[in-house]
C-alpha cells in the first residue's frame, strides 16, 4: 500500500517543517549524527500503521488502503482549514483525532449509501426553443442533520477514497425505482458517473446487471460523464459507453472545457451531449471575446453531430448570451434550483421567449 503520492499533494509550509516530530539530521561528519528522515515519508509511516490498526479494530485487513485514503483526504481538509501556519508536528500531534474523524465518515458513507439514506434531487434541462425540459440532472440531497458533509464535500470524500463506484450504484438504484413508481413516465434523468466509476470492472458488470433488471424503464436513464481528466483508459471507457448509448442511453459528457485536454477527451469518448462548463457562460455575458470563444467552440461541437447544454445559467442576461452562441439547452436555478420534486417544475416557455 503507498499512500506518499496523495500526501505529496498537500505542500508542508517550508517555515515549519522544522517544528516536526521527527530528528533533524546532524552534520554528516558530527559525532552521534543521525540518518534524515524525510518528514513527509513519516508521516506517511505513521498514517500506514493508523491504517492498519484501525483495520484490525474492524477485524477486516482488506480494508487498510481505504481506510488510508480516507485518513489522508481528513488531513487534506484540515490542512486546508488550518491555513499556511499548519505545522507537521500538529498533523502528527492531532493523527489519532484525524483518523477517528475518517473512521467516522467511513462509516456514515456506507450508512447512507447502502441504506439509501438519500434521495436524488432533479434539476431540469430546459430546450431553448420549446421551453420544455429535455431531461432532469439527478444530484445527491441528504435528510436535515443525516450527514455532516455537503453534497459536494460527499461526493469528493467519496472519490479520494475511491468508493465513489459505491455511490454511483446506489444513484442509479435509486433513481430506477423513481422511474419505475407511478406517474413517472414523461420524465428521462440523468445521473453522474465518475471516472473512478466507468474504470471499475466491478461497478460496470454491477451497472449492466442492474440495468437488465429495469428493461421497463432503463432507456429513460441517462449518463453525465465526470472527472474526464481522471480518466486513464480513454478507449474502454469509450467502449463502455457505445454499449450504453445502443441500448437507447443519453450520454453526456460533463464540465466541458474545464481542462486542459478537453478537446482530446471529446474527440477520444463518442457522445450524445456536451455539457459547456460554467465558466465560459459567465465570460460569454462578460466580455465579446468571451461571446466569440463559446460560439466558436459550439460551432465546432454541433458539426460532430453533438448537442450542447450550458450550465450555471442564472438570469436572462445569461440566456441572452448562451442563446445567441447557438447553445441547445440550458441549466440553472433561471430554469429552478434542485427539488427532490420533480412534479415542482414546469414549463419554460415564456422564460426562454
Amino acid at each position: 500500500m503507498t499512500v506518499a503520492k496523495p500526501i505529496d499533494v498537500w505542500h508542508a509550509p517550508e517555515s515549519r517543517a522544522e517544528d516536526g516530530p521527527w530528528p533533524r539530521a546532524s552534520a554528516p561528519d558530527a559525532p552521534g549524527a543521525v540518518p534524515a528522515l524525510n518528514p513527509i515519508l513519516a508521516l506517511n509511516e505513521a498514517i500506514e500503521e493508523v491504517a492498519r490498526r484501525l483495520a484490525a479494530d474492524v477485524r477486516d485487513r482488506g480494508r487498510e488502503a481505504e481506510i488510508a485514503k480516507a485518513v489522508v483526504h481528513t488531513i487534506h481538509q484540515h490542512s486546508h482549514r488550518a491555513g499556511p501556519g499548519l505545522s507537521l508536528q500538529g498533523l502528527a500531534r492531532n493523527l489519532d483525532a484525524l483518523a477517528e474523524e475518517a473512521m467516522f465518515k467511513l462509516s456514515m458513507f456506507r450508512r447512507l449509501v447502502h441504506g439509501g439514506d438519500f434521495q436524488p434531487a432533479f434539476q431540469p434541462v430546459v430546450d431553448l426553443e420549446s421551453g420544455e425540459a429535455h431531461h432532469f440532472e439527478a444530484l445527491v440531497r441528504f435528510d436535515p442533520g443525516a450527514f455532516n458533509l455537503k453534497p459536494y464535500e460527499f461526493i469528493t470524500f467519496a472519490e479520494d477514497v475511491g468508493l465513489i463506484h459505491e455511490f454511483d450504484l446506489a444513484m442509479c438504484r435509486k433513481v430506477l425505482d423513481f422511474l419505475e413508481a407511478g406517474g413517472h413516465d414523461d420524465y428521462v434523468v440523468a445521473v453522474n458517473l465518475s471516472a473512478g466509476s466507468l474504470e471499475s470492472p466491478a461497478f460496470l458488470a454491477s451497472l449492466l446487471e442492474l440495468l437488465r433488471g429495469r428493461e421497463t424503464v432503463r432507456r429513460r436513464l441517462g449518463f453525465e460523464v465526470t472527472e474526464t481528466g481522471k480518466i486513464a483508459d480513454l478507449g474502454s471507457v469509450n467502449a463502455f459507453i457505445q454499449g450504453l448509448r445502443r441500448e437507447g442511453h443519453i450520454v453526456c459528457l460533463d464540465d466541458f472545457g474545464a481542462g486542459s485536454a478537453a478537446f482530446q477527451y471529446l474527440r477520444a469518448l463518442q457522445v450524445d451531449v456536451v455539457k459547456i462548463d460554467g465558466g465560459y457562460i459567465k465570460n460569454a455575458r462578460a466580455t465579446s471575446e468571451g461571446a466569440r470563444f463559446l460560439k466558436a467552440m459550439t460551432w465546432l461541437i454541433h458539426e460532430l453531430d453533438i448537442d450542447t447544454i450550458a450550465e450555471m445559467v442564472e438570469d436572462k442576461e445569461h440566456l441572452a448570451a448562451i442563446k445567441s452562441c447557438n447553445i441547445l439547452f440550458g441549466q440553472g436555478y433561471l430554469f429552478g434550483r434542485p427539488s427532490t420534486s420533480i412534479e415542482s417544475f414546469g414549463g419554460y416557455k415564456d422564460v426562454v421567449a
